[in-house]
Formats: structure tokens, C-alpha cells, sequence
């Protein structure tokens, strides 16, 4: 079942999906679906699964940092990455530390971008689509600050490469993210045309001071999570409405976030 959906984001109109159900998704397909065969590791399924999880903290690092600075919005989404991860590993403090010190380790340098995915491929044997589900994550990642810049380009590029990723599935969908991302930046603010205040949205009185915004946001963002509707055995269809509140949601904290800066 997720791999049909994984091909039906790379290979569907990305434009009918929404923006942040990409992300949720991609964190809910990494982290949920490591890979099912891991090349006789010798170990528990647990640690099987936080060997992957060294990899692919790695690969975020690189990307993260691939362009000189890591942001809000990336830092953000990398730490409900380890958070969601952190869960799967039946929350372990330990683990969740190491993946952290991995993480600040691995993002001082991007050279062998390359090398740590073709090591992830080998010993955890990736299949297409779990290569791609991966590089589309990436690229939510890459793309989550509204700049895909070049040097972002040629250390995913280098993953693709190490992943064995077919060259025509990976243009495929990075040419979906550029159209995507391009009518996403064109589009006038929704709550020019609501009468709904983005404070409303939040559930916050008018004005209230941005550290209370960013609390708020945080608290209703792991709320509608999809990963923890998923985790509790919800349906699809309550997934998807989550997902919808959640765009609300993200797009009622940038909306304060554009006015308060």
C-alpha cells in the first residue's frame, strides 16, 4: 500500500496534494517503513532499525546544512524527524542523543553525501521506491525555506547517485517539486481572502506575542501529526482531514510569522 502511494506522488499530479501532507507523509513513510530486510544485522529489530536510522540522519544532515546554514523550518521538521524515529525506537533517550550527536557531527561536512548512500543502499538493499520515497523527502526538506539552491541540488544528487535511484525517476521528481513549488510561491496569501484570523486558527486572542504563537503551533502540529493518527490505527479519511488542518494550520503560523517579522 505505501509503495502505490509512492508512486502515485511521483508519477501524479503533485499539484492536487498538499503541501504539508507531503511532509507528514515523508516522515510517516521513513520512519514507519524502514527497510524490511536489513542484511543480517545480528541484532534485535530495534537496533536494526536505529542502525537505519544512523543513515538516514546522516543524509538529513547533509542536506540540512548543505547550503551554509540550517533554518527554522528545516530545524523543525529534523527534530520532529528524530522525535517520530525516537517513538519507533519505544522512546530511548540514549538512541534519540546518539542520532542527535550523528546529526551535528555529519552536518560539518557534505563530501561524502555519496558514499553514506551507497552504504545505506548496500547494507539495507533500498528498492526503488524506498529511494525515492527518501529523496522526495529530502526534497521537502531541501525546498521547505522556499530556496532550492545549488549546492542543495548537487548533494541530493549525490544520494540519488548512491542509491542506484533510476536518473529518469529522479528528474521526474524533481521537475514535479520545481512545478510545484514554483505555483506555490505565486499564490496569493489564502488569508488575504478569509475573514478568519490566522490568530483564530491558532486559537489565540489577536496580538498575542509570537513566543505563544510558536508555542501553540508546536502543541497543534503534534496533535495532527499523521504519523501518530496512523500510530493509534486512525482512517485514512481522518488522516486526510488532519492533514488539511494541518495546512491551515502552518499556513495561519507563516501568515503571523510574515507580520510579526
Amino acid at each position: 500500500m505505501a509503495s502505490s502511494k509512492i508512486r502515485f506522488i511521483i508519477y501524479g499530479d503533485i499539484l492536487n496534494f498538499l503541501f504539508w501532507f507531503l511532509i507528514f507523509y515523508g516522515i510517516y513513510y521513513l520512519v514507519s517503513n524502514f527497510s524490511q530486510n536489513p542484511a543480517n544485522l545480528g541484532g534485535s529489530r530495534k537496533r536494526a532499525m536505529f542502525e537505519e536510522a544512523k543513515f538516514l540522519v546522516s543524509l538529513l544532515a547533509k542536506v540540512a546544512k548543505s547550503d551554509g546554514r540550517v533554518n527554522e523550518l528545516e530545524a523543525s521538521l529534523i527534530s520532529e524527524t528524530l522525535d517520530d524515529i525516537t517513538l519507533r525506537l519505544g522512546n530511548d533517550v540514549a538512541m534519540r542523543a546518539e542520532l542527535k550527536q550523528i546529526y551535528n557531527r555529519e552536518k560539518e561536512t557534505v563530501h561524502n553525501a555519496y558514499f553514506i548512500a551507497r552504504q545505506y543502499r548496500d547494507r539495507f538493499r533500498l528498492s526503488q521506491d524506498a529511494a525515492a520515497a527518501k529523496i522526495s523527502f529530502l526534497l521537502n526538506l531541501a525546498y521547505i525555506d522556499g530556496n532550492f539552491s545549488k549546492s542543495e541540488r548537487n548533494v541530493i544528487e549525490q544520494i540519488a547517485s548512491g542509491f542506484g535511484l533510476d536518473e529518469g525517476v529522479f528528474e521526474a521528481i524533481l521537475a514535479r517539486f520545481e512545478k510545484f513549488y514554483d505555483q506555490r510561491q505565486t499564490r496569493q496569501n489564502p488569508y488575504e481572502m478569509r475573514t478568519k484570523s490566522p490568530y483564530a486558527v491558532l486559537g489565540l486572542k489577536e496580538g498575542a506575542p509570537f513566543d505563544e504563537v510558536k508555542k501553540r503551533y508546536r502543541e497543534l502540529v503534534k496533535k495532527y501529526h499523521p504519523d501518530i493518527l496512523m500510530g493509534r490505527g486512525e482512517s485514512e479519511e481522518m488522516i486526510e482531514k488532519s492533514t488539511r488542518k494541518l495546512q491551515e494550520i502552518n499556513e495561519a503560523y507563516e501568515t503571523i510569522k510574515q507580520r510579526t517579522a
